[in-house]
């Protein structure tokens, strides 16, 4: 389902600048979509982007007021919670001078063009984000603390959460940091019963796998964006809620019904460990599963 950022050629030139000067990784993914993100610190140097051939998001998660970036008009500074964005194809020099660490995302132009499309039925060909340095926006803020920097990256059910927060992203990115921004999205209902059907059965028939929200999206010919949509209208929950509820149901199932070790019981229904089976039943049945089992045998 992922690949690490440094194994793919194209599009990857801010993340291979970083990897090559004083910046540490410190968390990262790259989706099979083709969108990436990463989780970085830093603390002294210099930064210089020549033409990448990718946008890149960076926002500030901690410190950063004596970062500044060099410009003719005289520097600027970041700090906490500043957003910058950094078009394919722009020219930007950085210093750093104390310890900060800041979030990446990574897109390309593809992106935004069939977003714009996909989404809001425009020409994309045409579409252009602007550049922004050290500026405020609330709901990006809100968006990568209280849900992506929250997630486990290298969970399959938290990537399709994570893949969700990327769509809302792009859509914020196009509606409100492009030159033209687009406004209005195409008014959808929810899915077809025929879809709902399809889509339970792929679920229910793949739990014990990994599988993305793409995957989930093809099977009704839908754009990732419009089938997350129509998703939460039809099912009243996200795709990652709807899948993270199955495979807790399925792991009740199991615990009543078999005498299976935790471990194999978490890969039965696609936790990544046995660790994130108990911390996603505890938090949503209210009990360890060893104690919903003892709990369950003794009542039957």
């Amino acid at each position: 389902m992922t690949k690490g950022l440094a194994e793919e050629n194209k599009s990857r030139q801010v993340y291979d600048v970083l990897q090559s000067n004083t910046a540490q990784l410190r968390n990262e993914v790259f989706l099979d979509n083709g969108l990436g993100v990463a989780l970085w610190s830093n603390s002294h140097g210099t930064t210089v982007y020549d033409k990448p051939n990718h946008h890149t998001l960076s926002y500030y998660v901690q410190g950063g007021q004596n970062t500044k970036r060099a410009m003719r008009g005289g520097d600027l500074f970041g700090g906490e919670d500043k957003l910058c964005l950094m078009p394919i194809n722009h020219r930007s020099a950085w210093h750093y001078a104390d310890p900060f660490s800041f979030f990446h995302f990574y897109f390309e132009q593809s992106h935004l063009q069939s977003f714009a499309e996909q989404v809001f039925d425009k020409e994309g060909r045409h579409i252009e984000l602007k550049e922004c340095t050290f500026t405020d926006d609330p709901f990006i803020t809100q968006l990568i603390r209280q849900t992506m920097l929250k997630l486990d990256w290298s969970n399959t059910t938290d990537q399709l959460m994570l893949s969700h927060a990327q769509q809302m992203m792009l859509l914020h990115l196009v509606r409100q940091h492009c030159h033209e921004p687009l406004r209005q999205a195409l008014v959808t209902g929810g899915l077809s019963p025929v879809n709902q059907r399809r889509v339970m059965e792929y679920i229910d028939a793949s739990l014990s796998r990994s599988f993305t929200l793409s995957d989930l999206a093809a099977i009704t010919q839908l754009s990732d964006f419009h089938f997350a949509r129509m998703f939460k209208v039809s099912f009243g929950c996200t795709p990652h809620q709807y899948v993270l509820g199955k495979r807790i149901e399925r792991a009740k199932s199991l615990l009543i019904h078999s005498k299976s070790p935790l471990t194999d019981i978490s890969a039965m229904c696609g936790f990544s460990s046995q660790q994130h089976l108990s911390q996603q039943f505890k938090q949503r049945v209210g009990a360890s599963p060893a104690s919903y089992r003892r709990n369950q045998n003794i009542k039957l």
